[in-house]
């Protein structure tokens, strides 16, 4: 019966507050302090699975390690396909470069951010299922 409450607390606290398992879906990105929203037609994801993270970067897919100590994380480096597309090229480095810069996250329901220094530098929502 112990176990069977700890489990339900350990449950309870950590229900909402994980980055891993979603589809995350970028809203924003900030770039040079100004909100830069994804160029039309293209969509900027993450998904964290136990230590490895993959997306699209809007052309290109790309995957790498990540580690989580308490809201601090680390991710990186991360490797791309070699795709060429035009007008989404200064976007998807960008992306890949916040990335890798992040050093925080906070997961607030349906929302993550990934911060660099205490500047937020990438809103996500949770998108839809991509495993389907």
């Amino acid at each position: 019966l112990a176990v069977g409450f700890l489990f339900l607390i350990g449950f309870a606290l950590n229900s909402g507050g994980s980055l891993e398992g979603e589809n995350w879906v970028v809203n924003h990105l900030t770039a040079d302090g100004a909100e830069v929203h994804p160029v039309e037609g293209s969509t900027l994801t993450a998904t964290f699975d136990n230590g490895t993270v993959s997306g699209s970067a809007g052309c290109n897919n790309f995957s790498g390690g990540y580690t989580l100590d308490g809201d601090g994380i680390t991710i990186g480096p991360l490797a791309s396909t070699l795709a060429f597309c035009d007008g989404v090229m200064d976007q998807e480095q960008l992306y890949l470069t916040l990335l890798q810069a992040a050093d925080t996250y906070e997961v607030d329901g349906d929302t993550m951010t990934l911060s660099s220094g205490g500047t937020v530098s990438l809103v996500f929502s949770v998108g839809e299922d991509m495993s389907s």
